[in-house]
């Protein structure tokens, strides 16, 4: 049987099931119709149609084809998917079941009632009209378990509507609107819905120029389930949020590739964000109404990488990516959202996630010696895991510390910037931070020495502006004079180091090696003639190597006329205080301690005589 017309009549309310198929006995063919033409058709809420092939509702020149279905009408092929085709005028109404194999063309018209319709192939299915005609579906649910391509549900060549009171039900399928929009003209909240399990989403996608649209009247969260498998495929919805009651309508769409084919340009970004994601996009749009909306943008940051901020294009500086300020980023185990609150500027579409650029690191410079190594420079400020990324002038080497916020760095002899940013592991980076270094080239450091025994007198012979010294003498002994003079206790080699700094701490180090070798010894004479003639003019105790020396000198009533502790003294024959005693033999004591340790003390007599 090819096809069952039932002219200008009904099949009436006492049908329970009505079944078409092939005949035994006949010619085999490709597709079975259930084909009317003509003819007013209403089936019960009871009753069940099951057509092995594709239904065609079709009108004849003056009548009024009606073909109403209120029971479940099942329309399929186990071999070829059967069709739904209204055309010539025809009605198709009702408030019953539809469930669809293959593709939905309407060049008629479809009264949808509280019907369901259920496009549940398992191959690529299609809503379309051959005239332009926009289906108007109550409930419109899709099934299947066909993958890639045959995932899909797609809008060909129309719109398409959900009624005032219908459900868009996904499921875990793809509708595919093309350059096409699919309009939900129900402002419940629940008006869209589908399987939710991660990575197994139910979504809506579109090419530029189509989208999904839905009708609000609530402060309720509304979702867009956009997504794509053009290329990577993706579920990224987008959740709008009405400010007030009133009617508003809404679109979503998701660009699944970057912006910058579709003329946003990624690289195109305003001062304060350091970039924006490459791998898509949404175009968002309020069609009708005024109110501000909550817009909440979903991804996935496994795949995506972490985001902190959105930004809209062309608004309010054309042709770039402007930062739209402060949003709520809320991480999740499945989709993390960023949303910006109260969003009124709907005046271009296109909206992308996007990080904010890193705050300046904090930094100044120190000026630096020539030719000086272990120079620290640190930088702080950057948010915990930051890289820092250093650059120094030619002649200088970081030594250690790269990446890090302190370096340390050996300079050369030219003066010059310093530069750092700080940068994260997503990619982003702050403005560079510079300052001057200026090199300051130290004093020339240089000495000589002389001695008198063990002691030894040091002079700065230091060129280049030393404004201050450092001594260090060998055996321990140190100084900060200029010119100072020190005694050494032991013979042998000393090393004597000069440090010669200037008022920038910069400093130059010379060293000499002197051998210490002086003889211990002591001679005292008996007699002198301070007579001033130049010759034995003085009592001089000649010594060497001695470090502890006191002389007291006494007459003969035991008083003491003169006292020093100084080795190299030269009594002159007069009193400690300066009076002139007459000739006579004077009683010494004289203690004398060596550099080793050896006491060459003793006591004697020493005759003054004077030449009158």
């Amino acid at each position: 049987m090819n096809k069952t017309t039932t002219p200008k009549h009904s099949l009436g309310k006492t049908i329970g099931l009505l079944a078409i198929a092939g005949l035994t006995g006949f010619p085999a063919i490709s597709q079975n119709i259930l084909f009317n033409n003509g003819a007013l058709v209403y089936t019960a809420p009871a009753a069940i149609v099951q057509v092995n092939g594709g239904f065609q509702n079709d009108g004849a020149a003056g009548t009024t084809p009606v073909f109403e279905n209120n029971g479940t009408m099942t329309i399929a092929n186990s071999g070829t998917p059967g069709s739904v085709l209204l055309t010539n005028g025809s009605t198709l109404q009702g408030n019953g079941t539809y469930k669809v194999e293959q593709d939905w063309t309407n060049d008629a018209t479809f009264s949808a009632g509280t019907s369901t319709v259920i496009l549940n192939g398992n191959l690529q299915q299609f809503v379309t009209s051959t005239v332009g005609t926009v289906t108007t579906f109550n409930n419109l649910t899709l099934t299947g378990t066909g993958l890639a391509a045959n995932r899909k549900k797609t809008l060909q060549l129309v719109n398409a509507n959900i009624g005032t009171n219908g459900v868009l039900d996904l499921s875990d399928r793809e509708l595919e609107t093309k350059t096409n929009t699919m309009f939900v003209l129900n402002p419940a909240v629940a008006a869209v819905t589908g399987i939710t399990t991660f990575g197994g989403e139910g979504y809506v996608s579109s090419d530029v120029g189509g989208s999904l649209s839905r009708v609000t009247n609530s402060t309720s969260a509304y979702v867009f389930p956009t997504g794509s498998s053009n290329g990577t495929q993706r579920f990224r919805a987008v959740q709008l949020t009405p400010g007030s009651f009133a009617a508003n309508t809404f679109t979503a769409r998701l660009g699944n590739n970057t912006a910058t084919l579709d003329g946003f340009n990624v690289l195109q970004i305003d001062t304060s964000m350091c970039k924006v994601t490459n791998k898509f996009y949404h175009q968002v749009n309020r069609s009708a109404g005024a109110d501000n909306a909550n817009i909440d943008i979903f991804y996935d940051q496994a795949a995506d990488g972490p985001w902190d901020g959105l930004a809209q294009w062309n608004t309010p500086t054309g042709a770039l990516w402007n930062n739209m300020g402060t949003v709520t980023a809320t991480a999740s185990a499945t989709y993390n959202d960023n949303l910006k609150t109260s969003w009124s500027d709907f005046s271009n579409d296109p909206y992308i996630l996007s990080r904010a650029k890193l705050s300046e690191p904090v930094f100044a410079c120190n000026d630096v010696c020539a030719f000086s190594s272990g120079n620290t420079f640190t930088a702080s400020g950057a948010p915990a895991g930051s890289t820092y990324v250093w650059s120094t002038p030619a002649g200088t080497t970081i030594t250690s510390g790269a990446g890090t916020n302190s370096i340390n760095v050996d300079w050369g002899a030219v003066s010059g910037p310093i530069t750092v940013i700080d940068t994260n592991s997503v990619g982003c980076f702050s403005d560079p931070v510079s300052c001057t270094v200026n090199v300051s080239f130290p004093p020339v450091a240089n000495f000589d020495t002389t001695s008198i025994g063990f002691n030894y007198n040091f002079a700065d012979l230091s060129t280049g502006g030393a404004t201050s010294w450092a001594w260090d003498f060998g055996d321990g002994g140190t100084s900060g004079l200029q010119n100072p003079s020190h005694g050494y206790t032991n013979n042998g080699l000393q090393t004597v180091c000069l440090t010669a700094s200037n008022s920038t701490g910069c400093a130059d180090t010379a060293c000499m090696v002197i051998d210490v070798d002086v003889l211990e010894f002591i001679n005292i004479p008996n007699v002198f003639t301070p007579d001033g003639d130049g010759v034995n003019d003085f009592f001089f105790i000649n010594s060497s190597g001695i470090k502890e020396f006191q002389l007291d000198v006494f007459n003969r009533w035991g008083t003491k006329v003169f006292t020093s502790t100084d080795a190299g003294v030269k009594w002159d024959g007069r009193t400690t205080s300066g009076v002139e005693l007459s000739d006579g033999t004077y009683y010494f004591i004289l203690k004398a301690v060596s550099v080793t340790s050896k006491d060459n003390s003793t006591a004697g007599f020493v005759t003054l005589l004077r030449s009158k």
